[in-house]
């Protein structure tokens, strides 16, 4: 009887999203993200992305924090650390869509594996604009959908006709708050 009750509670909560108020981002919330992505058609077989990052929101509905990229392959590793500033334009939905930006220090390391380049470990100064929407499951977790653009002071970024300066990713992920 218990696990039936559980699980009505469950389709619920996930079911009904108007089971709850608006979303409200006030000054003091915190947020933990744990976010990423994976590209099976990069150029050396694959591209694991994982973004996590903390924020604190100074004022309603405005957060800074810091944020930690890797990205991982067969040959390559990077590694980005910064800070991050986002507004989110809360309303009377669920729905919450968010602009932000971040000044990360970017390494880039790793071998020329099969690629017909090559490119050195670098270190530089990336920004990052983002763009995307979260949608509240419930008033402490929200799932997350990002488009972000990245520009480097010099080249970080690895594709199959070399090595960039600039990149576009798409990460999804899930936010907590508390």
């Amino acid at each position: 009887m218990k696990k039936h009750a559980v699980a009505m509670a469950v389709i619920a909560v996930l079911g009904a999203p108007s089971a709850f108020a608006a979303v409200t981002l006030e000054q003091g919330t915190q947020e933990f993200a744990l976010q990423g992505s994976l590209d099976l058609d990069y150029v050396d077989d694959y591209l694991f992305v994982l973004n996590t990052s903390y924020g604190y929101f100074i004022r309603n509905n405005w957060e800074i924090g810091g944020v930690l990229d890797v990205s991982m392959s067969d040959s390559t590793q990077q590694f980005q650390l910064g800070a991050f500033t986002e507004y989110n334009f809360t309303n009377s939905t669920n729905w919450v869509p968010y602009l932000g930006a971040a000044a990360q220090v970017a390494n880039l390391s790793g071998d020329d594996g099969d690629f017909d380049f090559d490119f050195e470990d670098v270190t530089a100064l990336n920004i990052k604009l983002a763009g995307g929407v979260k949608y509240f499951i419930n008033p402490h977790v929200a799932i997350s959908a990002e488009v972000n653009y990245n520009i480097a002071t010099d080249d970080i970024s690895v594709t199959k006709d070399g090595v960039e300066d600039s990149f576009t990713r798409f990460i999804f992920g899930t936010r907590f708050y508390f």
